[in-house]
């Protein structure tokens, strides 16, 4: 499968959607749809949604299930930026995100300590017809970064396949960087390394 001109379109979508979760910004208000949403955007939604069930679940098998075959993807969430296929490929690297985020790790070890919490779906959008339909979401991911709890704001694309209801792409974004601290609440100056008090928020 050759890879579409989707990204713009993502990129786009996404910071319409997910412009309320950044802090300081402002957008205008927007009334609902009026129009109903056919019975390929519904399908989709409902696969969208069952998927992000699966993800904050953390299961691997369930979530390749609504995949197709040789799906597109962008895991950012585990740090890679590349545009794969396939899903096999994606079932494993889901496994290996998954447990990483699953299991307890060593106050030593180095890097970002990052366990995962749950998940919370805010938004799903869709527009699409026979062929195919596009689907943008923003959620919540509640996960707990070296120790601090943080609630990181999620924009996602999908494209999904009108007939059989399969995913063929997914591009996850952050909309905070999560490989490092979140930054201190605003005019807290920040404290030496080792004095009393460091670390705290």
């Amino acid at each position: 499968m050759h890879a579409r001109p989707t990204m713009l379109f993502a990129i786009l979508g996404m910071v319409l959607v997910c412009a309320p979760l950044l802090p300081g910004t402002r957008v205008l208000a927007q009334p609902p749809s009026a129009t109903t949403p056919t019975r390929y955007e519904q399908r989709a939604r409902q696969t969208v949604r069952a998927w992000i069930a699966a993800f904050g679940a953390r299961d691997a098998d369930k979530a390749a299930a609504y995949f197709e075959d040789d799906v597109q993807f962008r895991m950012e969430a585990a740090l890679n930026r590349n545009i794969e296929t396939g899903r096999d490929n994606a079932r494993q690297q889901l496994r290996r995100l998954f447990e990483r985020v699953s299991r307890a790790v060593a106050a030593a070890a180095p890097g970002p300590h990052v366990q995962a919490g749950s998940v919370q779906l805010l938004q799903t959008e869709a527009i699409g017809g026979s062929k195919e339909v596009l689907v943008i979401t923003r959620r919540i991911d509640n996960i707990t970064l070296n120790g601090r709890p943080l609630h990181l704001p999620v924009g996602s694309f999908f494209r999904v396949n009108a007939q059989d209801g399969k995913i063929e792409e997914w591009l996850d974004i952050p909309l905070i960087a999560f490989n490092r601290n979140p930054a201190p609440p605003a005019g807290q100056r920040p404290q030496a390394t080792g004095a009393r008090g460091a670390g705290k928020p």
